[in-house]
């Protein structure tokens, strides 16, 4: 593939859906569903018509419900096993837990830590342990740690994301191309390597079939939006 044609890849968006999009679904910790949920994810996995599991994941700000969040985010990294699809995790103080499960379950599958923001020891901890981080628009605002820990996570574990910003992926990507004094087209390529690693070989993006005719390849997340 020539350079100039490389997508810009937006690992997890909540932006409009559409018809031939590619889609993620979880069970958010925020919105804990009963076993009818679970179903319904199992069957859209069986039916191929998600490529990746999330978001899902903990958030300890939620101190009442943790045991629950543990328990249903067990339960999704089980799916995405055996289904063979990665996960989009949401992680709010929660990296000991995450990294305790994954320790735990030695998944095969990748486990993507999206809008991460935290320090540089934060980075080495999940990246030393194989995730991959995904940074949106926290680069944009120069008083976030993510600025000064971006250098230190590896180009082979590195997305990024747009999830609710109205700012666009390109503005991200420029912005993480001056941190990291790289060019452009050379981020590009570097992080579509690593989406093709994942070997989701049936992602579209609006209206196109994968092929890279457009400018950026997305995974939107559906969150309640299918059920």
């Amino acid at each position: 593939m020539n350079i100039s044609e490389v997508p810009f890849i937006d690992i997890h968006t909540h932006g409009n859906l559409v018809d031939c999009g590619l889609y993620s679904f979880g069970i958010h910790p925020w919105r804990l569903c009963q076993d009818d949920t679970l179903s319904y994810l199992e069957t859209l996995l069986k039916e191929n018509k998600i490529v990746a599991i999330g978001e899902c994941g903990i958030d300890r700000n939620h101190k009442q419900t943790i045991d629950l969040q543990l328990e249903v985010f067990e339960r999704q990294i089980l799916l995405s096993e055996q289904y063979q699809k990665p996960l989009v995790i949401h992680n709010v103080k929660a990296t000991a837990d995450i990294l305790q499960l994954h320790k735990r379950h030695q998944p095969k599958q990748a486990w993507i830590i999206h809008g991460f923001n935290g320090t540089e020891q934060e980075a080495k901890q999940l990246t030393d342990n194989g995730l991959y981080l995904s940074v949106g628009e926290s680069l944009l605002y120069p008083n976030r740690k993510i600025i000064r820990s971006i250098s230190t996570i590896p180009l082979d574990q590195l997305f990024f994301e747009t999830d609710v910003s109205v700012r666009t992926i390109r503005e991200i990507y420029e912005k993480a191309a001056e941190l990291l004094n790289l060019p452009l087209e050379v981020l590009k390529e570097r992080i579509f390597a690593n989406f093709a690693r994942l070997k989701l070989t049936t992602w579209k993006t609006g209206k196109t079939e994968l092929g890279c005719s457009s400018e950026t390849m997305a995974l939107i997340n559906c969150d309640g939006a299918m059920y």
